[in-house]
């Protein structure tokens, strides 16, 4: 089994947690697409210097969803390209944006999940606005019928209640940046659920 990290957004957090994981187990790290000047992999590497880094299937110039900035560059694409690339097992797999991004005309990054054969792991910032970003992301999975692990915080807060009750989605941890999470325990459920 793999481990989907998708967000409520794009810049919250999904590269924090996936190099976090990476460093913590022996989970090989896969960003299908890359949007932008910014190389998420590379970010991963320095943190965890011995996780496997998979390359990126798509690297595309403009920061915009996959979808537009793959029409820009007149790119179709391809979704067996990237199942492919990726490894069936123990594998955290980040996703571009958040959750309901497009990549093609007719899958959106929320899709791409089950394809991939992973559990979706949540990422949500602590700022005015989350809870209803992350209910909104939990329901769009769950019509989906996508399997959540669970959601990580990042950023402190004191409405983890909130957030769990809502969301009937248990909070497995919550992060502040690179520095702060090198030593944090991964959770039983995220090991368990990169060597199923």
């Amino acid at each position: 089994m793999n481990i989907f990290i998708t967000g409520t957004d794009t810049d919250i957090g999904k590269t924090i947690t996936s190099a976090w994981i990476c460093k913590n187990t022996s989970a090989s790290y896969f960003k299908p697409i890359q949007t932008g000047d910014d190389s998420d992999a590379k970010t991963v590497s320095q943190f965890s210097s011995t996780t496997r880094i998979i390359p990126n299937a798509y690297r595309l110039k403009a920061p915009l969803s996959a979808y537009d900035a793959a029409c820009l560059e007149g790119i179709d694409i391809d979704i067996d390209t990237i199942k492919r690339q990726c490894p069936p097992n123990n594998t955290v797999i980040e996703g571009a944006g958040g959750t309901l991004v497009p990549i093609t005309h007719d899958i959106m990054m929320a899709d791409l999940i089950n394809l991939m054969n992973a559990k979706a792991l949540i990422v949500a910032k602590s700022k005015l606005g989350f809870l209803n970003h992350i209910f909104l992301t939990v329901e769009a999975l769950k019509a989906r019928n996508i399997d959540i692990l669970g959601i990580i915080l990042n950023g402190k807060t004191t409405l983890t209640n909130t957030v769990e009750n809502f969301s009937r989605c248990k909070v497995l941890a919550t992060l502040t940046d690179l520095n702060a999470v090198s030593n944090s325990p991964i959770p039983p459920s995220i090991k368990s659920a990169l060597t199923l």
